[in-house]
């Protein structure tokens, strides 16, 4: 969690850095940066989108607070798993440390920037920057309802939920892990293909009921936050493609203009 936690750190200064670092060739950029970021946070607690949410809450907790969890867990672990599954696990749990990953986006939104007139390019740029904000605007709710849920790992009680008694009721790896691939599917125009990306969206959480670090329940609402967020990401940058802010250079220094187009 503190590995996360600095994650976070490094990402909020290159989202929104200090003055001193700013400049006013910058500004422009930044300025979209962070009226991106608000708008999809707008998306994210919007009625529609918080209505998605508590539906995936509200079945997360039919699965936890009856026997079914438990259930799906005993079936894995003794029918299920195996040395090869443990050696997948092993292998796709890398995608959810947020401390290897995060670095990985931001070179990848950085690659997109310098070449931006490549057509693989931009593609990377732009997988590398919203998968960047899908973990920012997903991140803080999920955390809030891990501590919030208190459900405890399959080692350590059962999947029930106990408000702020513990810090598992979301798996972390699962959100961070499906962050990539669905953002990947939901810029992929080929529909084989989305379903290929989907499918790898929730390897990660299957490493950790393989794993017997997590419950059914607790993958799949880690699963199902970082879709949403992903899904924001997607509906801002259609509308922002729309919408295009640069700067503009004015009498006393540089302003913005914005430019709509229909």
């Amino acid at each position: 969690m503190k590995k996360l936690w600095s994650a976070f750190l490094v990402l909020g200064m290159l989202v929104f850095p200090s003055g001193t670092m700013a400049n006013k060739e910058i500004t422009g950029e930044i300025s979209e940066i962070k009226y991106t970021v608000y708008r999809d946070y707008r998306c994210f607690y919007s009625k529609d989108n918080l209505r998605s949410l508590a539906i995936g809450i509200g079945l997360a907790g039919v699965l936890a607070n009856t026997s079914i969890d438990g259930e799906i867990q005993d079936c894995v672990q003794e029918y299920l798993r195996n040395d090869d599954t443990d050696n997948l696990s092993e292998s796709v749990k890398l995608f959810g440390e947020g401390a290897i990953t995060i670095p990985l986006y931001v070179g990848a939104a950085l690659f997109g920037e310098l070449t931006k007139d490549i057509r693989l390019g931009s593609a990377t740029g732009e997988w590398g920057e919203r998968s960047l904000r899908a973990i920012l605007v997903g991140a803080p709710p999920m955390l809030f309802l891990q501590n919030a849920i208190g459900a405890s790992r399959p080692k350590e009680d059962d999947s029930h939920w106990r408000p702020f008694n513990d810090n598992n009721g979301v798996s972390g790896h699962s959100f961070m892990g499906a962050v990539p691939f669905i953002t990947a599917a939901k810029m992929a125009d080929n529909t084989y293909l989305k379903y290929f990306l989907y499918l790898g969206s929730m390897l990660c959480g299957w490493s950790r009921i393989n794993d017997d670090c997590h419950y059914f329940s607790q993958a799949a609402l880690g699963w199902w936050v970082a879709y949403l967020a992903a899904s924001c990401t997607e509906r801002t940058e259609k509308e922002r493609k729309r919408v295009v802010i640069a700067p503009a250079p004015v009498a006393d220094g540089m302003g913005i203009i914005a430019v709509f187009r229909f």
